[in-house]
């Protein structure tokens, strides 16, 4: 009587701490792998990243060598509307029209 109670009451409860047991030790074999796994990723983790900022930096380079080229554009624009207006000037002036008329009669 004592081993059929001992049978009924606690093989059910050693299964069940065994599935424990089992779930745990799943857990931690997956916690290893895992952990090992992270050790031979990361070291491209760190070069992807690197990368990355590499990749970031010379973009905001080039953003800035445009803005650069923008800018001198704008300059050279400005000096060649001075020059066009120096020009206009130049050609509308009374002493060029002078020299025009007189440039006619020496003909």
């Amino acid at each position: 009587m004592a081993l059929t109670i001992i049978l009924v009451f606690c093989v059910p409860i050693a299964f069940i701490v065994l599935v424990f047991v089992a779930i745990g030790l799943a857990g931690a074999n997956t916690y290893r792998t895992a952990k090992r796994a992270y050790a031979q990723v990361k070291p491209y983790i760190n070069e992807l990243s690197g990368a990355a900022s590499r990749a970031q930096q010379k973009s905001s380079d080039f953003a800035d060598r445009g803005a650069g080229i923008g800018k001198t554009f704008e300059e050279i624009a400005g000096r060649w509307a001075f020059v066009t207006q120096t020009i206009t000037e130049s050609t509308n002036s009374p002493v060029t029209k002078a020299i025009d008329i007189a440039g006619r009669f020496i003909k």
